[in-house]
């Protein structure tokens, strides 16, 4: 009687061992699918999007441009860096200008410079490219 359980014992180590062996292998195969799986999905071809570079305005992203929003809703250019002196011109809230110079006046209050004549800082927001000027002027309303 205890030889046959001592077989009995045997014969549920072989089968444990075996069941063992069968769920590590059915492990490594499932991970080796998984594996691969992702590889394939990740290699296949992706629907291409077109990028379009406007040239129209060659210095739209050139590091040493800065470009100007104006953030008043009407702003006057004048013809020198002051108050006081005469407007030349007008603008509006949301319009995109390249800064062509920037200055300090007499009261050390910066003034930009634009082919239309000057303009206090406070009547513009600056951005380092034109795209990004365009951005927040289509967010604003004129």
């Amino acid at each position: 009687m205890k030889r046959n359980f001592e077989e009995i014992e045997e014969i549920k180590n072989v089968f444990y061992l075996k069941s063992l062996r069968l769920l590590r292998s059915k492990l490594v195969l499932s991970l080796l699918i998984l594996f691969f799986s992702v590889l394939i999905i990740g290699c296949t071809k992706k629907d291409e999007t077109e990028i379009i570079l406007d040239n129209s305005e060659p210095l739209a992203l050139a590091p040493d441009v800065q470009w100007a929003v104006v953030s008043e809703p009407y702003a006057a250019f004048k013809e020198s860096k002051d108050w006081s002196a005469s407007v030349i011109g007008h603008c509006r809230k949301g319009d995109v200008l390249q800064i062509k110079g920037k200055s300090l006046d007499s009261k050390n209050e910066v003034w930009y410079y634009f082919e239309q004549g000057w303009l206090h800082s406070s009547s513009v927001l600056v951005y380092s490219n034109r795209l990004r000027a365009q951005k927040y002027a289509s967010q604003t309303e004129k």
